[in-house]
């Protein structure tokens, strides 16, 4: 007598049904996962753009007007006079800069670009005197409910 070698289509069936329940478990795990990482990585760009700021203002008493004039680089991220961006934010100055005040102040803010994941994860906002905000439920720098970075 032979025996049968390979699956049958119920086993084949079973496996399928598994894997597709461990996807679709894993996948929105991932999607925050990834959200979560270019939220970081727009954070790192904001301190380095906050640290450069400060240097500035030592070297020559008032703060830089334009994203560009920091000359700050990162990788995937590129710096024009009006904002610093990669393909998942928009960085500007939000308020601009204002040189008038005492002390002098600026508003660091990181936009979510539209058609993106991050739309969902909200702006991220750094002040001059360090106020970190994230605001969920907009994608502009006010508004919206502020939760911490």
């Amino acid at each position: 007598m032979r025996f049968a070698r390979g699956f049958t289509l119920i086993e084949l069936m079973i496996t399928v049904v598994i894997i597709g329940i461990l996807a679709a478990i894993a996948y929105p795990s991932y999607q925050s996962y990834m959200a979560r990482s270019r939220r970081s990585e727009a954070q790192q760009f904001m301190q380095t753009m906050d640290s450069r700021q400060k240097q500035i203002l030592v070297e020559q008493r008032a703060y830089a007007t334009a994203p560009n004039a920091l000359n700050v680089s990162m990788s995937g991220w590129t710096c024009s006079a009006a904002q610093c961006e990669n393909p998942y934010y928009t960085i500007t100055f939000n308020p601009a800069v204002d040189n008038t005040d005492t002390p002098p102040s600026y508003t660091i803010c990181a936009s979510p670009k539209a058609g993106t994941n991050q739309v969902n994860d909200g702006s991220l906002t750094l002040t001059h005197n360090g106020s970190k905000q994230r605001l969920t439920g907009t994608t502009g720098c006010s508004g919206g409910t502020a939760v911490s970075w």
